[in-house]
């Protein structure tokens, strides 16, 4: 453990150097790294479920991605998964709907799961998911977890045509400054190798990377939202979500406790299939504010 901060650390001071006398090649070099994917690969018991699905292969902008698809019911739901995770991990609500009744779709995001390659950002996530969408057809209820919570934020702030009818979203980061911060954090990089990265992530954004943030979305959905969150969540803090989702009614919170970043549990099982199977109703703009 020591041993790995270190050569971090060491890293960062490689970065903070670079970003004075090379800052082109040290931007490019940081948001690479930024952008590096680790894969993890399905358990046993998962590759045995993903077998059951009828997977489509996506090319998105140079990248891949992979749409699995369970069932031929006419309401599609559509699961986003966080970093470094896949599919598998929306196996137990699967398992659980009438796929007489739903057409369940997952999507492994470039660099995850069955889709090849190691780099992913928000930008690429997002292409995938519209193209998902397309190939979906309107989304009764899209759920997400983690990074992919903030992939649909995004999403629907570039375009609030996005034809979704509900979101459930689960675990997720408070913004995009707030994974720049943790970045930052863990490197020790310096203000200007920081100032760089978020640029180069600008030209590359569909928005500006500080318009990309959790409250701006709750401010701005007209669709109703099921938010659930952990208090002891150490990943993506409670605080600033809580904090963001006040007087908002067409918000429905769950907080658990002990579950942490993971979020499995019986408890979040239950409220997902419940919220899933609800006729979703699309809200007035003036009931968002």
């Amino acid at each position: 453990m020591y041993m790995k901060q270190t050569i971090t650390k060491l890293l960062g001071t490689f970065i903070n150097v670079t970003a004075v006398l090379f800052p082109k090649w040290s931007t490019n070099f940081s948001f690479n790294l930024f952008c590096k994917v680790r894969a993890v690969g399905y358990s046993e018991k998962g590759k045995e479920f993903m077998a059951t699905a009828t997977t489509t292969f996506l090319e998105v902008g140079g990248h891949s991605a992979v749409l699995h698809r369970w069932g031929t019911g006419p309401k599609n739901i559509l699961f986003l998964h966080g970093w470094m995770s896949h599919s598998q991990r929306w196996q137990t609500y699967i398992d659980t709907l009438d796929l007489n009744e739903y057409s369940v779709y997952a999507l492994d995001a470039p660099g995850h799961g069955m889709a090849k390659g190691n780099h992913l950002n928000l930008e690429i996530y997002r292409k995938a998911v519209v193209q998902a969408i397309e190939k979906a057809g309107t989304i009764d209820t899209l759920l997400s977890h983690s990074l992919g919570g903030l992939v649909v934020a995004y999403s629907y702030l570039f375009d609030p045509a996005l034809p979704v009818k509900r979101f459930v979203i689960m675990g997720s980061p408070s913004g995009m400054d707030s994974i720049f911060n943790y970045f930052k954090a863990l490197l020790g990089l310096s203000g200007r190798a920081m100032a760089h990265l978020k640029e180069k992530a600008n030209s590359i954004l569909k928005i500006p990377h500080d318009q990309i943030y959790m409250e701006h979305f709750f401010r701005t959905v007209t669709q109703p939202i099921l938010i659930i969150h952990d208090k002891s969540d150490t990943i993506t803090p409670f605080k600033p979500i809580q904090k963001a989702v006040q007087h908002k009614k067409h918000i429905e919170i769950v907080v658990t406790e002990g579950l942490k970043h993971d979020l499995k549990g019986e408890e979040v099982y239950a409220a997902v299939i419940a919220c899933i199977q609800k006729e979703p109703v699309t809200l007035k703009r003036s009931q968002s504010a």
